[in-house]
């Protein structure tokens, strides 16, 4: 694995498994192909001890490589107390292998300050970073600060997306450019990013701020059927209250409300294999893709 690029003046790890932490938190990564990483995704995570409890004993049954977060990662607002006491002691064990992004609930404080404080040795300040897992390029993206056109945000990421040729890229941000929940509306921050990423081999953008999953088929920022266009998961589910989604969406291709669990991806030089599974162990979604 190659180093790390991240937002100017940031340091960060140098080698996913090694510089990261790996399994010194106690959770071996799983056995997986030559050259696939795994990596385990959700969002809407601590609104109390007990609430992210099912989900982070769901996260070290599968033992991945790397956990992200994102966004909302502590309630109510995000202050290193509401890190300490609610987030700590559940997805807590996994910090050292996590990459996480901030949610518009990280924010009620000023500058997402209890964020930054309780991972400081992951993000070193900076609000959006660029990291490698395999063959894959990694971001994670804030759009709690401006990521549009004109943005420093968008800029940074245009011209890292640049210099990656072929490789296979996946971005995380909290707020879902497409989602049919009944609590929050689909955000259209993202859709300058969505079409940056497009043009960059972009193939897979992670989201939560809706408390359900998601999943939905390749698609160009305007919502269209693309081959090649960009997969979305909304993956809300990481121990936050339920939101109801609607029973049916453009473009949905499953979904599931009222369950908490994580996704499971298994990211690898040729395809890419999906699971969203459920605290009590079952797999409501599973899938793979190709890149062609």
């Amino acid at each position: 694995m190659t180093g790390t690029v991240a937002a100017p003046g940031a340091l960060l790890c140098l080698s996913l498994l090694a510089a990261c932490g790996g399994s010194s938190d106690g959770v071996a990564p799983s056995p997986h192909r030559a050259g696939q990483v795994t990596v385990v995704a959700a969002g809407d995570i601590a609104s109390s001890p007990s609430g992210a409890a099912g989900t982070a004993r769901l996260v070290r049954e599968l033992r991945p490589d790397a956990v992200l977060t994102l966004g909302d990662n502590a309630y109510p607002s995000g202050t290193i107390a509401d890190y300490e006491h609610n987030y700590a002691p559940t997805w807590g064990a996994f910090r050292t292998i996590t990459h996480p992004a901030p949610g518009n609930h990280d924010y009620r404080t000023v500058g997402a300050a209890g964020y930054f404080d309780y991972f400081r040795q992951q993000v070193h300040g900076e609000p959006y970073y660029a990291w490698d897992a395999g063959t894959w390029r990694m971001y994670s993206l804030n759009c709690e600060i401006p990521c549009g056109a004109g943005s420093a945000e968008l800029r940074w990421l245009t011209r890292d997306l640049g210099h990656l040729g072929n490789r296979p890229v996946l971005a995380y941000v909290h707020e879902p450019l497409f989602t049919c929940s009944t609590v929050h509306a689909p955000a259209p921050l993202a859709h300058d990013i969505w079409s940056v990423l497009q043009r960059g081999n972009g193939r897979i953008l992670l989201t939560g701020h809706n408390h359900g999953y998601e999943r939905f088929a390749p698609m160009t920022a305007d919502g269209a059927g693309a081959p090649g266009g960009i997969r979305e998961f909304v993956v809300g589910t990481g121990g936050a209250e339920f939101y109801p989604l609607r029973s049916s969406c453009p473009g949905r291709e499953a979904s599931a409300d009222q369950v908490a669990g994580v996704l499971e991806l298994r990211l690898g030089a040729t395809d890419y294999r999906w699971r969203f599974v459920a605290v009590n162990g079952k797999v409501l979604d599973s899938g793979s893709q190709q890149l062609a």
